[in-house]
């Protein structure tokens, strides 16, 4: 027998032994994407964990925001506005899902600042499941029409 022979086993060994190791960090992205898909309102310990996963998603990235036809980067006062809500896991709640098939996202909702200080407002967050980023940005007012608006929300390498 030549030492092919013995190599061909052994590598086919290795592979299928590579291909079932999975770290319990891939493991658990990959429940906490599954969950992010089901009805059920998150929990606050699976919002916590959320955070966890969009922190490091998003981080070393720039932020940039569509407007109809204007794409442009938000500036670094616009970024704590719109990411803000994202330091605080106590503070916000699951606001359901939204999924047109492809992309499935879960709405993270918490109470703004609005600039009329006697007007209650809320912002939410819509966190894509599979790659844990925010997709886009609401702000509404609790009276229609003061001033509500959105942005879709894209993500990019910072240059170094």
């Amino acid at each position: 027998m030549t030492v092919i022979t013995y190599w061909v086993p052994l590598l086919a060994i290795a592979a299928a032994v590579s291909v079932g190791c999975e770290s319990a960090e891939d493991k658990a992205r990959a429940a906490l994407s599954q969950r992010l898909r089901q009805e059920a309102r998150l929990t606050q310990p699976e919002i916590v964990q959320l955070f966890q996963q969009i922190g490091p998603a998003i981080a070393g990235k720039t932020v940039q925001v569509q407007q109809g036809a204007l794409t442009r980067p938000l500036s670094e006062e616009e970024r704590l506005k719109v990411l803000g809500m994202l330091s605080d896991p106590g503070g916000v709640y699951d606001a359901g899902l939204q999924s047109d098939g492809r992309v499935t996202l879960r709405a993270l909702t918490a109470g703004a600042t609005p600039v009329q200080s006697e007007v209650d407002a809320m912002q939410t967050l819509w966190i894509d499941a599979d790659t844990f980023l925010p997709r886009k940005y609401e702000f509404a007012y609790s009276m229609p029409g003061l001033g509500d608006y959105s942005y879709d929300l894209t993500f990019s390498k910072s240059a170094p």
